[in-house]
């Protein structure tokens, strides 16, 4: 049986024996695994049951980003619950998914605070989620919309672009109803 690839957002443990997956083909997803000693955003292998609720059997522990996690902690649980909260479950999209392993396999790109907040801008772009009024239409943002996150980190840009992409990502937040209860995106008000 081929085995799903996905990456674990958010485990209700130990009150509940849940986790919820965001999966590389089928998107997000909630399940019940055969195992409880899987961290948040841990890549796993495993296989998937459909009964009245999904299960996953046979996981493997393909990595855990702990590179990313000794850079910066705060950035990572910031990524997995943008992921968790705004991730529609059981819409697959793979430029999601692959901006999240490009994240896990090249975290020491995306180390200073403008490579995390061009991250997630391009995270927001990748969902479809745009701020409106005319103050975010610029050729500039624009361009970083448009361009691979390989690209744009190695560019210099102006402090005024930064402060763009400050409100930008400040404007996406804020269009989640409970946005009050996000407890990771603090480091975006550091600097």
């Amino acid at each position: 049986m081929e085995k799903n690839i996905g990456i674990v957002l958010k485990s209700y443990y130990p009150q509940r024996q849940k986790l919820v997956v965001l999966d590389k083909k089928e998107g997000k997803f909630q399940c019940v695994p055969h195992r409880v000693d899987i961290p948040n955003g841990a890549i796993i292998a495993y296989t998937k049951v459909k009964k009245q609720i999904y299960l996953i059997n046979n996981i493997e522990i393909l990595d855990v980003p702990f590179a990313l996690a000794l850079n910066d902690i705060s950035f990572l649980h910031a990524i997995l619950e943008i992921a968790y909260y705004f991730v529609p479950s059981q819409c697959p999209n793979h430029g999601i998914f692959d901006l999240l392993l490009y994240l896990y396999s090249f975290p020491d790109r995306i180390k200073y605070t403008l490579d995390k907040k061009l991250f997630l801008f391009k995270l927001f772009i990748s969902l479809g989620i745009y701020p409106e009024g005319e103050k975010f239409q610029t050729p500039h943002l624009y361009t970083i919309a448009s361009e691979s996150i390989d690209t744009i980190i190695n560019k210099k840009l102006h402090l005024e672009i930064e402060r763009y992409i400050d409100d930008c990502l400040l404007a996406c937040i804020e269009i989640h109803p409970r946005f009050h209860s996000f407890k990771t995106v603090s480091f975006l008000f550091k600097n």
